[in-house]
């Protein structure tokens, strides 16, 4: 266990619920026996304990002590005798999360484990993405061979000894600093060249998620005359993402997990957003050293009769958005 407290540089709003948490949970694992695995985030200890381990908090409920949970289950029984680790949880398919929650988690096991990293399992559900297993050989040096699938419909699995790692942040997603080194150790080293590219990051593939920009024709064209290269970062390999974020002088783009690949960009990046205040972008921004600028007004949360976040900005809104961020600029 590693504990430590978050830096004193001070915060803008010191009675904002969305400031950094004082005092950090500390980093590590728990190794365990005989824990039930039945779908991503959803753990169960000793037939008496549920963990359903979502974005780091863990919610308890009592099963009856007699039952056990294993046999008496009608799914296919898979059963791990070699110690294997898991990590990952609800969402974990998403771009965003696997940066956030789970990526930071197999590195802690790593960090501690050394060279024996190496030999370990994973379990991971059989559907998922192949960037995930991409993302896991380039950051930690995983191979392809040590993870296990099952299928989170069909099967339950038992581990005979199972490795739990910490989540990496505290509360309102106030991070940990090993975030911010192992996310800085895969990036390529910066020279003393100012930087000068600037992003946006669009979402104009994304036409039928729930959040809508309804200027963003506006949005991009003006971002294209002002110097910005509009991409769409799913075209890109991991490789090419991290060349990309590092390279940055300016990043912006709407609400939305996308933006988190400014983990890979250096202090003093300036990260703007369309949107509403993002607690986990905000706390990127603290963490990484960079700039953030928001444009709330006229952005709209999800109704009953709406299930949409609607961002709907003004052409003066998004000229004064841009002229803030190139200002900033150094």
């Amino acid at each position: 266990m590693v504990w430590e407290l978050t830096d004193d540089h001070g915060w803008t709003y010191d009675y904002h619920w969305k400031r950094p948490t004082q005092d950090l949970n500390p980093i590590g694992f728990y190794s365990v026996r005989n824990l039930i695995v039945t779908r991503p985030g959803s753990n169960i200890l000793s037939t008496n304990l549920v963990y359903d381990c979502a974005t780091g908090i863990d919610n308890q409920r009592s099963i009856p002590q007699e039952d056990d949970y294993f046999l008496q289950s009608h799914k296919n029984k898979i059963i791990i005798d070699e110690p294997v680790v898991i990590g990952d949880g609800v969402s974990f398919d998403v771009w965003g999360h696997w940066l956030i929650d789970y990526l930071p988690r197999f590195a802690v096991v790593k960090a501690m484990m050394d060279e024996r990293f190496s030999e370990m399992k994973i379990l991971l559900p059989h559907f998922s993405p192949q960037w995930i297993y991409r993302f896991l050989e380039l950051a930690l040096g995983f191979r392809r061979e040590n993870i296990i699938n099952y299928n989170p419909g069909s099967d339950i699995v038992l581990c005979r000894e199972a490795i739990l790692p910490s989540y990496c942040y505290t509360n309102e997603f106030s991070f940990h600093s090993f975030v911010r080194d192992f996310y800085t150790s895969l990036t390529p080293a910066s020279g003393k060249e100012k930087k000068t590219r600037k992003i946006l990051v669009s979402r104009s593939d994304f036409l039928h998620s729930n959040r809508q920009l309804s200027r963003r024709a506006i949005f991009e064209e003006m971002a294209l005359e002002r110097g910005y290269e509009i991409i769409h970062p799913e075209k890109f390999s991991l490789e090419e993402q991290i060349q990309i974020f590092s390279e940055a002088a300016a990043v912006v783009g709407e609400h939305g997990s996308g933006m988190h690949s400014t983990l890979f960009s250096g202090s003093g990046t300036v990260v703007g957003c369309l949107g509403f205040w993002n607690a986990v972008q905000l706390h990127i921004g603290y963490l990484m050293g960079h700039q953030n600028v928001y444009v709330t007004r006229n952005c709209k949360w999800p109704t009953p009769e709406n299930n949409q976040y609607r961002i709907e900005c003004t052409e003066e809104d998004l000229k004064s958005f841009f002229e803030k961020v190139d200002s900033l600029i150094r």
